[in-house]
């Protein structure tokens, strides 16, 4: 059986310390909301739409991404960062 891995990939051009601080709140920010996104039972889940998440300072494709793997057919109890 084949394994999917799912990765967000970022170009960073001239990454300098404020920029990683920034996308290391970022990915936090992001961790907090697919956690509380995995408490929702979820056909509830299947619902929610980035236009849901507009008081979170991330991109709409950032969360839809998040919600797909929220919605995804996995065991996963709770993300870590």
């Amino acid at each position: 059986m084949s394994k999917l891995t799912l990765t967000l990939k970022l170009p960073f051009y001239r990454l300098n310390a404020c920029k990683a601080a920034e996308f290391e709140r970022l990915t936090l920010l992001n961790t907090e909301v697919a956690n509380t996104l995995l408490s929702i039972e979820k056909s509830v889940r299947r619902k929610y739409t980035s236009k849901d998440f507009h008081h979170v300072e991330i991109g709409s494709m950032w969360i839809n991404q998040t919600i797909r793997n929220t919605c995804a057919q996995t065991k996963v109890k709770k993300f870590k960062r």
